[in-house]
């Protein structure tokens, strides 16, 4: 069977942080940048790859005493540069958080700091779906998978 082309993808790595917030009705994870202007530029890289309708997959793969967050978009486009989300954090504390008030329904918004504001970051009204989230450990992670492959940048 022949092996099918693998579409080119790029991890964005200018974000700062995740914010996580919601309610009984939606979840969103929120990649921070160091700026409006950096947010909208990524924001822009993922309209320009889905249009109106952007729907990524999701995944918090946990250490010891660390987690990685990567997203990733269902379809991609052999012939462009499809962009994912990756990040490795220190601490397990926001995740251990999010993981005991998800609810299900998750979506992504872009943000920025702002230091002006109380919770110390501002995101954009635009979203993309999540089809689903997944919350694994380090040795759940399938050889090959998307996932693996996306940490490992064998892509």
């Amino acid at each position: 069977m022949q092996e099918r082309p693998r579409a080119p993808l790029v991890r964005f790595s200018e974000f700062l942080g995740i914010g996580y917030f919601g309610d009984e009705r939606q979840d969103v994870v929120a990649p921070i940048f160091d700026s409006r202007h950096n947010a909208e530029k990524g924001w822009s890289r993922v309209m320009e790859m889905h249009g109106d309708s952007p729907m990524f997959h999701a995944a918090f793969i946990e250490h010891p005493a660390k987690y990685e967050f990567v997203a990733y978009p269902l379809t991609t486009n052999p012939s462009q540069i499809n962009y994912v989300l990756y990040r490795s954090f220190s601490s397990l504390e926001s995740l251990c958080k999010f993981k005991d008030t998800h609810y299900g329904r998750t979506y992504i918004k872009f943000g920025w700091q702002d230091i002006t504001k109380p919770q110390k970051f501002d995101v954009f009204t635009q979203y993309a779906f999540v089809d689903a989230v997944e919350f694994l450990n380090v040795e759940d992670v399938k050889p090959g998978t998307m996932i693996d492959r996306i940490r490992k940048n064998l892509l």
